[in-house]
């Protein structure tokens, strides 16, 4: 999904003599493996009848009415005799490309098709600020008599395990009356939250090719829970597309029968919040929320000559296990240029409580804390950086970032480096 994996789709594809231009399919373009011994062939049938596949989901103790289904065609179908591979036996599956290229054995690390198309709105929101390719979608309407769902799921992937870790994972989503219930421990699931590192036990490495699906990995069957209100119509909308480019296909495997009520447990939220940042040219200041409120006073013009700069990050939203609050505070003794300071570390910001020239605004996202010294991070989150412009223009100001490319623009530019190791002011979810 990256630049890089699409240059070398290319390139491969190029030698082998076959396109990977919009609509092509690529299947075996990289690590071509042997045949592997496999569990029985698991069987795949395309289809684009909306009511047929939404009502082969329908489960004990809800009534679905009203599907619809968007996509390219060959991107959504039935499978089955799956149990083996899958660990579910029946269903429904939608990928972001040919649901033909499911079935394996696994020969490839790089199998893809790209149609060319565009993404999915609310896909694009959880993916932003990269944008979505080849989504797919399946939706209905659903009734029940009870306050839960559930809906069982399979996750998989020809990103495991080469884009494992990194931001140009495909996103997939589960939206019941709007809000996404496919997480796992508070986090989107995904290559970056369900993998070998984070959350192992739910993850099946099939880079030997022992399932018989040609994805390169995926998790065991999961359950995306969610509040309802009975006795109404509630929206389900299943959606997964590919991210940056439409390389690498992802898909999502439903069980059949899977969509029920009640559901079993709590429900499936997430610990995950997107912080935005924007900069006045004007102060040459940066400024980062993850408060809605303040991003759409920010986007509309209320608070004058702030403008996004198109880079944003993940954030721990307040009460996520494992996580610490970071304070935010406001200075007032620069007048017009005064600027905000945020810091993770309890002490410091007990201190700067305590100095009149700063006013604490609360606690307004989380972070987890590198290691002392080496500014190393958990599995699954990434370094955010945090750099100090050196009084420049007569004012502090600090911009905090992820990005590896922009940290080096602006050490290059005088700014000074503040945290554990190279810098590492938090680390954040990836």
């Amino acid at each position: 999904m990256s630049f890089v994996m699409r240059v070398f789709t290319m390139l491969a594809a190029a030698a082998l003599g076959v396109s990977s231009l919009a609509g092509a399919q690529v299947r075996g373009t990289g690590h071509v493996r042997a045949n592997p011994a496999v569990a029985p062939k698991v069987g795949i049938a395309p289809s684009n009848n909306a009511a047929a596949l939404a009502q082969s989901l329908a489960g004990t103790g809800v009534a679905i009415s009203n599907a619809t289904l968007q996509g390219a065609p060959g991107t959504a179908g039935t499978f089955s005799g799956a149990a083996a591979g899958l660990d579910l036996d029946t269903g429904v599956v939608l990928s972001t490309g040919n649901v033909a290229n499911v079935v394996g054995p696994n020969q490839s690390g790089d199998t893809s098709t790209n149609f060319g198309l565009g993404g999915d709105p609310q896909l694009d929101a959880l993916a932003a600020p990269r944008r979505t390719f080849d989504a797919v979608s399946l939706e209905f309407d659903l009734v029940t008599a009870q306050s839960m769902i559930g809906v069982r799921f399979v996750f998989a992937s020809e990103e495991y395990s080469e884009i494992a870790g990194s931001a140009f994972s495909d996103v997939v989503a589960i939206f019941v009356n709007g809000v996404n219930c496919a997480n796992i421990n508070g986090r989107p699931v995904g290559v970056n939250s369900i993998n070998a590192e984070l959350n192992p036990a739910l993850f099946v490495d099939n880079t030997g090719g022992t399932r018989d699906t040609g994805m390169d990995g995926m998790t065991v069957p999961l359950e995306c829970v969610a509040a309802v209100t009975p006795n109404v119509r509630n929206r389900v909308r299943i959606a997964i597309a590919d991210v940056s480019d439409g390389s690498l296909d992802s898909a999502i495997f439903l069980a059949a029968g899977g969509v029920h009520a009640p559901g079993n447990g709590v429900p499936t939220t997430t610990y995950v919040a997107r912080a935005i940042e924007f900069h006045h040219p004007g102060f040459n200041h940066y400024f980062v929320t993850a408060v809605s409120q303040e991003i759409g006073l920010l986007d509309d013009g209320t608070f004058d000559g702030w403008f996004r700069t198109g880079l944003e990050f993940n954030v721990f939203a307040s009460g996520a296990p494992d996580s610490v609050p970071v304070c935010r505070f406001f200075s007032t003794a620069f007048g017009a240029r005064s600027s905000h300071f945020y810091t993770p570390n309890g002490p410091e910001c007990v201190l700067v409580k305590g100095k009149p020239d700063w006013q604490f605004e609360g606690d307004v996202f989380n972070v987890n804390l590198p290691a002392a010294g080496s500014g190393a991070c958990p599995a699954g989150t990434q370094a955010l950086y945090r750099l100090y412009n050196d009084g420049e223009g007569g004012a502090p100001s600090h911009r905090y970032t992820v990005d590896l490319q922009m940290r080096e623009l602006m050490l290059a530019n005088g700014w000074i480096p503040e945290g554990e190791g190279s810098g590492v002011f938090a680390c954040v979810p990836k």
